[in-house]
Formats: structure tokens, sequence, C-alpha cells
């Protein structure tokens, strides 16, 4: 009887500040996903102002590399959490909250196959003769007070009657910077079938207000998708309305939540691209009655909240619906459970995608300049 073992790789591991923590993974099994728990505590309202206020914003890259050279996974922390979320269709575990000196804390998923405990696709370590996990961090202790922690975790499939069909290599295929009325052109790779292209939009952002200088939707509009060099279009049209189809075909809105005492007037990501919904209500964080509660801006579409009105205790308890989990939209997923509807790139060649950014889009930004990126999940057999 197949089965899946739970172990603790590592358990509570120092991951010094502004560095990178390499470990070897086993040199056998069949892995089918890793599970990264981090977590530090925030130096005292020091992140209230800040465009980058969670935890996994300082999470620079995580890499698993097979061989020295080999890419199996290549992406940054949010990056990674897009991953997870578009696999197992829910927001990965976040401890997202900010005031005086909390812990955080984030888990991040990191799937081989499919989907978490996905018994016909996943890494078989014995085909490479060292596979290497790397987390960089560009956290310091002005943000934290202590380094790093993080915890390993690796799901094993045992008893298996037979070894893994392949796995899905995952990474940021090409990012650029996006510059107003410029067309991007991109001719997709052509050497493994494509299983999911995400479309990522990260606005700039300047550091007087943490606040986004413009729309994810105005860094990529029009997108023109097509095979055989232009001759049959799959989608072509804005960031905006494939955001919009994307909680119709995939039958779930992108939800986020978390506690934050923020400056009044500055910004906070919420890790929403695009807001249909928000909410808030204000939180003591002792035992007394606020004759005065702070508030939260109903108004504001972005990914970048805003608090209406901060009191001096508490915290806001907020949440944010709409699309755009992390600033990335599913242009192509293959959901056939057969996987019919992978893109054969040799077979569709050209696969082209051309992204023009919209004319007249601020794409500066003090904090963090505009950036466009295509992440391609591809099939490794």
């Amino acid at each position: 009887m197949a089965f899946w073992q739970r172990e603790l790789l590592r358990d509570g591991v120092s991951m010094t500040f502004n560095q990178t923590y390499e470990l070897d993974l086993p040199k056998s099994g069949l892995l089918g996903s890793l599970v990264l728990y981090i977590r530090s505590t925030e130096n005292a309202n020091a992140l209230a102002t800040l465009r980058k206020w969670r935890l996994i914003d300082y999470i620079s890259k995580i890499e698993i590399i097979g061989d020295g050279s080999e890419v199996i996974k290549s992406f940054d922390g949010l990056e990674a959490l897009a991953a997870a979320y578009h696999d197992d269709g829910v927001e990965p575990v976040s401890m997202w909250r900010t005031w005086s000196s909390v812990p955080h804390r984030q888990w991040i998923p990191i799937h081989f196959g499919r989907f978490l405990q996905d018994e016909l696709f996943g890494l078989d370590l014995s085909r490479f003769d060292q596979v290497t996990l790397k987390i960089t961090n560009d956290a310091t202790s002005t943000q934290f007070t202590t380094d790093i922690t993080i915890s390993v975790i690796a799901y094993w499939l045992r008893e298996s009657a037979g070894a893994f069909a392949g796995y899905f290599r995952e990474e940021v295929w090409k990012s650029w910077a996006p510059v107003a009325a410029a067309v991007e052109y991109s001719d997709l790779p052509v050497a493994l079938p494509i299983r999911r292209i995400l479309l990522e939009a990260r606005p700039g952002v300047d550091t007087a207000d943490a606040k986004n200088n413009s729309s994810m939707h105005r860094l990529m509009n029009p997108i023109d998708f097509s095979f055989r060099t232009g001759q049959t279009r799959v989608f072509y049209g804005p960031l905006e309305v494939l955001g919009h189809l994307s909680t119709v075909e995939l039958r779930r809105p992108v939800e986020t939540r978390g506690n934050i005492n923020h400056a009044q007037g500055y910004g906070f990501e919420s890790g929403v691209g695009y807001a249909i919904q928000n909410m808030g209500a204000w939180a003591t964080d002792a035992d007394a009655i606020a004759t005065v509660l702070g508030n939260m801006r109903s108004d504001v579409q972005d990914s970048a909240q805003e608090l209406g009105y901060v009191t001096a205790n508490g915290n806001l308890a907020w949440s944010v619906r709409g699309h755009g989990y992390n600033h990335t939209v599913p242009l192509w997923i293959a959901q056939k459970p057969d996987l019919s509807d992978l893109i054969d790139p040799e077979a569709m060649k050209v696969v082209k995608l051309d992204i023009t950014c919209q004319s007249g889009t601020t794409v500066s930004g003090t904090s963090r300049a505009a950036r466009n990126a295509i992440i391609l999940n591809r099939l490794v057999r």
C-alpha cells in the first residue's frame, strides 16, 4: 500500500540575515513536496512605513538545483506562494501581521507534482547525484530582532508500486522592466511541455507612501498569446479581463487577510493584485475598551491598501478579495487529469506571447520599479 511519509528534515535551524541557507537533500526517494516553515520577530514598529512589511517579502530567492546546474525550481518567496496557490487552490498558511514586536510566521509549500500528495508526478532523487535547496533572504536586524528560523518538511511517497512519471520544473523564465507604450516580444521555449503560464505584473512603489504608482493591469495591456506564429490566437486582451476570467474559470476569488498597525497614509501590500472587496475591523491588543476605532479605506482597488484612520493602540484586522494573487494571473493551466491539454511547444511552434505596457503608465518607483515576468511550469518526464 502506497502512503505519504512526512519527515522533518530540519527543525528550527537559523538562517543568518542577508545570507543563503543551503540544504543537500537525501540521495534517493520519491519526493512529492517540500514545505518550508519560516519565522522571526519584528523589531518594534520597524515595518510601519515599509513596502516590505511581511517576512515573506524578505525571501528574495528560493532555488532547488540538481547536480549543481539543473534548475528544478527558481523563484522568490512571493512567487513560490503564488505557485502553491495555483497548485492547491488555497492560500498558503500565512501569519501576516505587524505591530509592536510581534512574531511573523509563513508556510511555503513547494510541489514537484501537480498538487500536494500527487502520486503520479514528483521528484525521484535517485536520478541525480545531488539535489540542493537554497533559500536567500535580504532581511537585516533593522527589521527583525532575531535571525530567520526555518524548518523543512519533506513529503515522501513510500511503498509505491511504480516510479513517478516526471516532475514539474517551475521558474521565472523571463522578467523585464516594462516601458510605457512598448511591446515585449517573447517566443516560448520548445524544450518541454508547458503545464502552466503565470503572468506577473508588479507595479512600481515609492518609499514616500508605500503605494503603487499604477495598477497591475496597466503593465500588461494588451496581451497577445498565440500558437503557430500567430495563426491561432488563444487570448487577446487586457490583464484586467484575464484576471476576472481567472476567478470564473477557477471558481474562486483570491482572498487574503491579516492584522496590521501601519502608519496612516501609507499603503500596505495585501497580496491581492486587484481588490474587488475589502473590509477591516479595529482590534485592540490589550484588555481595554477603545472609544475611538481605527478604520480602513474602502475605495482602494490596488493591492496596496490603506488605513484611513489609526488610533494609538490596537491593529486593523483586514480582509481583501479580488484577483491576482501576489500580482500573478494564470494565462494557461492544463487541468485535465490525463494532462492532454499540456502545451506541446514544438507541435504548436512558435508559441508567441507579446505583452504591451499601456501608454502613460508610471513604471518608476523609489522603493521598487515596476517589473513584469513570465513564470513557466513545465513537465520533465
